[in-house]
């Protein structure tokens, strides 16, 4: 697998991003505005878990941000003392002296080897902007300064990410607020000022004059009046407003529970709050790029502020959700996307449902079908998806069917079958679909015609209730049978 070429657009990356990241040249990105794991001690069922429950000892395992001294850990941290060695080798070297061979550690030496590669990779005009919390917070400060030089600090910015009071904080004071990093590569970093607009308030109280013109004025009476004994006309539109300081905290930063934006992670950050580091350290056509892009918060900031973007994930499900996103805010760019990492035809699908049959389970459901995927894996049933899907108007009221999906990536047989059209019994589904990689025997077939046919409860349609769906299908261009709304026939 190849990296996109430095002026490619649209980029996104399944992959390791170590591995993706050191195959990139030196000085080539504007900017990384990245949200990491913080070594929170949780476990995110949404969308990152490894699929047998395992804890994870590298950060390409999974995104269960709870973390342990293994041979990765031990791997990075060698790397880190012997190979980069210099201030950064010093530091790891005193962080273990105190932190031992512990999950903090870990954490610690598998963000270091990163930390690494996007300095590397980072223009001696490039910034960095690295979203964390108190977990870790204080010792990824002293591993940048140790890789970026302490003389690059620029700030500790405090954001405000919930916009009420927290009141479920027993034996503390609450948690409202998360700590972004901002270091840049060199003094010839670029950054352009950013300045709070003037309030209506502050408008209406202050600028109280307007001339023959319509420009609204206030009057000066400071040392000007003082010295000519004439008044100074301050205009409004020549004032670029205050400043914008470390501390952001004003309405709007938030991402709200009902916004469009919202896309199901447990740690998704507000786009408006990426738009104003991308504002403030690149300029248009610049490539931004976030090596944890989860969702894609920073991809979408930077296509709106005509940024070019690039984005690495280990997940299937990550880049899915890049991909859903994009086409939400961005529908003209839906065949604009890059997306290498992934399965390019039947041959590279069948080798991964051998080498990853979780990976290729979580390809199938978030790539193939589109679906929601079933991250808790907890009396599931054999469902591995879910889908519901507009079916008009009910009593007067928007009804919606549910379908749900099983993928198998190795031997399956009827009894697999049978067991699905329970597991769909019992979530009350109204449509099923089995994906396989073999071609489903007779008895199969005939298990999952004894599903029967599904009639549509408005229009006059139906289809079967259970369908099977070789993934080499998908190849050949022939899509399985979901309803996307009340225009499709089935």
């Amino acid at each position: 697998m190849s990296l996109p070429p430095p002026d490619w657009n649209r980029a996104l990356i399944r992959g390791d991003n170590l591995i993706e990241m050191r195959k990139m040249p030196d000085n080539v990105v504007a900017l990384i505005a990245t949200d990491p794991p913080f070594n929170s001690k949780r476990d995110y069922f949404v969308p990152y878990r490894d699929e047998h429950g395992r804890e994870p000892d590298s950060l390409v395992k999974a995104f269960t941000d709870t973390w342990s001294w293994g041979e990765a850990a031990e791997a990075a941290c060698a790397e880190l003392i012997r190979d980069i060695g210099g201030v950064v080798g010093e530091t790891i070297e005193g962080l273990q002296l105190f932190l031992k061979r512990t999950p903090m550690m870990a954490y610690l030496v598998m963000m270091g080897v990163r930390l690494v590669e996007m300095h590397r990779i980072l223009k001696p005009s490039g910034s960095i902007y690295l979203h964390c919390d108190a977990a870790a917070s204080h010792y990824l400060k002293l591993l940048m300064d140790a890789v970026f030089g302490h003389a690059n600090y620029r700030n500790e910015i405090i954001w405000r990410k919930y916009a009420g009071r927290k009141n479920n904080a027993k034996h503390k004071f609450a948690t409202q607020t998360d700590t972004i990093l901002f270091y840049v590569k060199s003094k010839d970093a670029v950054f352009n000022p950013l300045f709070e607009p003037i309030s209506d308030k502050e408008i209406e109280k202050k600028y109280r004059y307007t001339d023959d013109d319509g420009r609204r004025y206030r009057l000066s009476w400071g040392r000007h009046y003082q010295m000519t004994g004439e008044q100074r006309r301050i205009y409004l539109d020549e004032q670029p407003g205050a400043a914008i300081g470390s501390l952001w905290a004003e309405d709007g930063l938030q991402l709200n529970t009902s916004t469009k934006e919202r896309a199901g992670y447990p740690t998704q950050k507000p786009i408006a709050l990426y738009k104003r580091i991308i504002q403030a350290s690149s300029h248009e056509g610049d490539l931004v790029v976030d090596p944890f892009c989860g969702c894609g918060t920073t991809l979408l900031a930077a296509e709106s502020l005509n940024r070019r973007w690039l984005g690495i994930d280990l997940t299937y499900l990550a880049t899915g959700a890049v991909r859903l996103q994009v086409e939400k805010f961005f529908p003209r760019l839906k065949d604009s996307i890059v997306i290498t990492g992934t399965p390019e035809d039947a041959a590279t699908a069948l080798q991964l449902a051998r080498e990853d049959p979780g990976g290729f389970e979580e390809w199938c459901v978030t790539h193939v079908l589109k679906f929601t995927a079933n991250a808790k894996k907890v009396r599931d049933g054999g469902i591995d998806g879910t889908y519901r899907f507009p079916i008009g108007k009910v009593r007067g009221r928007n009804a919606y069917g549910k379908m749900v999906a099983q993928v198998k990536g190795g031997n399956c047989n009827l009894g697999h079958i049978r067991d699905f059209r329970t597991a769909m019994a019992n979530a009350q589904a109204d449509l099923g679909i089995f994906v396989v990689t073999r071609k489903p025997s007779t008895g199969m077939r005939a298990e999952a015609s004894r599903a029967g046919l599904w009639q549509h409860p408005v229009w006059n349609m139906e289809c079967p209730r259970l369908q099977l769906y070789e993934i080499q299908d998908y190849f050949a261009g022939t899509e399985p049978k979901i309803p996307i709304g009340e225009r499709r026939v089935l």
